[in-house]
């Protein structure tokens, strides 16, 4: 009873009014960045990414990131015990990697919100991603024109394809995106991440779709969406863009990931659930990141 009435308060015309002049001059000030800033920005397109004990995945994820065009790294260290500095350090020393130390429990929202007030004039676009995904397009190995075609919206949100262990109960050698290929169903999953213009972005009240000060969140097949999940009438079509979320690598990766917690809630993981949702993540074959990555790779 409670929430409906405060919903209908939240509803009411006099309240949304109110809203919308107190807000006034922020999106001002957000248009005005937008229009003096964003295009004479240094980096076409940046990753923001917070990580812990990734170590063995880093130089594969820059690697690659930095071949479809991505040309500045805001990498959050999460209190990482690994040696993940010995990976970062040649990226750091040429100016591709900015690395902060980011201890908060949980510190995914907070990472992204410190991206954001640091680093809105840096870029145009600024992918929010994790490193288990890999940002790509099956069409052409630099994504950054696909990007310009989408000048008109503020945001761009890019659906996940999620894969499981491909049978691998420990880590494979080799290249990552080549070890594991099995995948669920095409067309499952309804979430993703989004690529953002940081001028217009109003805050990180989620890690999936960021709230704007103008303008409209577009998925790569340029439909418009407000929130995740998707509606189920969004049809999802990956010939632009597409993000591979490698979900639990092998099963003793799984268990890792596990162990590490949630970042974004800082709440547990379940082994037995988290075991019983990759095995629908092996149902079908995908390997359209592979010609990509061997084109970076050479």
């Amino acid at each position: 009873m409670l929430k409906s009435a405060q919903a209908a308060v939240r509803r009411h015309p006099i309240v949304r009014n109110a809203k919308a002049l107190l807000r006034a001059p922020l999106v001002l000030r957000a248009v005005l960045r937008d229009t003096l800033y964003r295009r004479h920005a240094p980096h076409a397109l940046a990753v923001c990414a917070i990580f812990k004990d990734e170590a063995r995945f880093l130089d594969e994820w820059i690697r690659f990131h930095a071949g479809i065009g991505v040309t500045q790294f805001y990498l959050y260290d999460n209190d990482s015990r690994d040696d993940f500095y010995d990976v970062l350090r040649p990226f750091i020393g040429r100016g591709l990697v900015t690395l902060r130390h980011w201890p908060r429990k949980p510190g995914q929202r907070s990472a992204y919100r410190d991206c954001l007030a640091r680093h809105w004039r840096a870029a145009r676009w600024i992918a929010f991603i994790d490193l288990d995904e890999f940002l790509f397009s099956p069409c052409q190995v630099d994504i950054r024109p696909i990007l310009e075609s989408f000048s008109d919206v503020s945001a761009v949100f890019v659906h996940h394809v999620n894969f499981g262990s491909s049978g691998h109960q420990l880590p494979p050698p080799g290249p990552l995106v080549e070890a594991y290929t099995c995948c669920e169903s095409p067309g499952h999953s309804q979430s993703g991440k989004s690529i953002v213009n940081p001028c217009l972005a109003r805050g990180v009240s989620q890690t999936h779709v960021l709230p704007l000060w103008r303008g409209v969140t577009r998925t790569s097949a340029r439909v418009v969406i407000s929130q995740v999940p998707v509606p189920p009438e969004v049809k999802r079509a990956f010939t632009t863009l597409q993000l591979n979320h490698y979900w639990s690598r092998s099963i003793q990766d799984l268990g890792d990931k596990v162990r590490r917690g949630d970042a974004v809630y800082g709440t547990d993981r379940d082994l037995d659930r988290h075991l019983q949702i990759e095995r629908a993540m092996n149902e079908a074959v995908d390997t359209s990141i592979i010609p990509i990555w061997r084109a970076i790779a050479g």
